[in-house]
C-alpha cells in the first residue's frame, strides 16, 4: 500500500501521525548543481523535529549526502541531527565505480550515508540480513562456520544506476539528465531489509525517480513518498 503525494516535505510531513513509520531514509539536495531543484538546502531544524516526531521508537533514519570540495553539506547535516534528539550510529561510504572531478585534486568516487535511531535501545536490527554477497576461503568457512562475510560501513558491492534503467524517465524528464541521481535499488534494499519486516512502512520526503518506492513493492513494504517536482512525480506513480 503506497502513497504517492505530489508536494513539499514542509506541506506533508505534518499530516503524518505521530509514532507511525518504521523507516525513514532520505537523498535531499546537494546544492552541487545549477539545476533549480538543487539550488536550496531542504534539510533543517524544522525537518528533522518532523522526522524525529514521526518515526516509531524503534525506527531507523538514513540521509544521504556528499562531501567535497563544491559540497560539505552531509557535515552541517551531521551536527543539525546529532545536536536535535538523534542517536548517531555510523556514517557509511558508498564506494562507486565511476569517479569525477578535475586532475587536480583526488578522483571523486564516494557518497556519504548517516545512520541515526529515535532509540538506540530499542532500535529495529535484523541480524540475519548483516551479510553480503562476498564469500569467506574455504579454510575460514570451516574456521567461522559462516559462508558470506558481513556488511562493513564502506559498500563497495554496489554499482551506480545508470538513467538507461530507468524505464519510461525519458518521457518525463525532457532536459538534459545529467543532474539526476538515482541511488542503487540494491543499496536501498539493503536498508529496508537490515531494518523492517513485511507491511512496515517506509517514508522518503525526496522520493526523486522513486527507488524507494519501487524497492518497498518489491520487498512487500508500505512506502509514502513525497516528491515537489513534477515531472518525477508522473514518473513514479508507476510505482504506486
Amino acid at each position: 500500500m503506497n502513497q504517492l503525494i505530489h508536494g513539499t516535505w514542509q506541506d506533508n510531513l505534518h499530516k503524518i501521525a505521530d509514532n507511525s513509520i518504521d523507516l525513514i531514509t532520505i537523498d535531499p539536495p546537494y546544492v552541487v548543481t545549477k539545476e533549480k531543484w538543487d539550488k536550496e538546502d531542504q534539510v533543517s531544524l524544522e525537518l528533522s523535529q518532523q522526522l524525529f516526531r514521526i518515526l516509531k521508537p524503534t525506527g531507523n533514519f538514513y540521509c544521504w549526502g556528499g562531501v567535497g570540495e563544491k559540497s560539505q553539506t552531509i557535515v552541517k547535516w551531521f551536527s543539525l541531527f546529532k545536536d536535535s534528539g538523534w542517536y548517531f550510529k555510523d556514517w557509511i561510504t558508498w564506494k562507486k565505480q565511476r569517479g569525477m572531478g578535475n586532475r587536480k585534486g583526488w578522483l571523486y568516487t564516494r557518497e556519504e550515508l548517516l545512520w541515526f535511531v529515535k532509540d538506540n535501545k530499542q532500535f529495529a536490527w535484523n541480524i540475519e540480513n548483516q551479510y553480503g554477497e562476498e564469500c569467506y576461503s574455504e579454510a575460514w568457512i570451516k574456521r567461522l562456520g559462516k559462508k558470506y562475510k558481513r556488511i562493513s560501513n564502506v559498500w563497495s558491492d554496489i554499482k551506480e544506476e545508470t538513467l538507461s534503467g530507468l524505464v519510461g524517465i525519458k518521457d518525463h524528464i525532457k532536459k538534459d539528465k545529467s543532474h539526476f541521481t538515482p541511488k542503487p535499488i540494491k543499496a536501498i534494499k539493503r536498508i529496508i531489509l537490515a531494518h523492517t519486516k513485511e507491511g512496515d512502512t517506509v517514508l522518503d520526503c525526496f522520493l526523486g525517480s522513486g527507488t524507494t518506492m519501487q524497492a518497498c513493492n518489491e520487498l512487500n513494504r508500505n512506502c509514502i513518498g513525497i516528491e515537489k517536482e513534477l515531472e518525477y512525480y508522473e514518473y513514479c506513480k508507476q510505482f504506486e
